[in-house]
């Protein structure tokens, strides 16, 4: 894995979630942040680079699409961050185009490994 890409942030409004996946990026070496809201990442994304961003699709506030679309279409940043969805369902022929992948809960840590990987030789 490269160097290079080492921050994440983690989004879904179930704690529980976040920090399950929180505990697997950061036991393979990523450095994890947290947000409990679509609102909350929007803005997180704004103040940090993040490389990853796993983004659950079902949320109160604000859908993890329209979060995950606005973090796309207002960032200046580059390289842009690669944004995964994650749902409780197996359903990737229903992904919006500002996901690169599709995740089902619960994601294993090698599957995590695996993705990252795969990402980071495209990059």
């Amino acid at each position: 894995m490269k160097q290079s890409i080492k921050n994440c942030l983690v989004v879904d409004d179930l704690p529980f979630n976040t920090q399950v996946l929180k505990a697997q990026l950061t036991h393979i070496g990523l450095e994890v942040d947290c947000s409990f809201s679509g609102k909350s990442a929007i803005k997180m994304a704004f103040e940090k680079d993040y490389d990853f961003i796993f983004m659950d699709i079902s949320m109160p506030d604000i859908k993890g699409d329209e979060a995950a679309q606005s973090i796309l279409d207002y960032s200046t940043k580059e390289p842009r961050p690669i944004i995964f969805a994650l749902s409780g369902h197996d359903a990737p022929e229903l992904m919006p185009s500002c996901f690169t992948m599709w995740l089902t809960k619960p994601v294993s840590k090698q599957k995590l490994e695996a993705i990252i990987e795969q990402v980071s030789l495209n990059d």
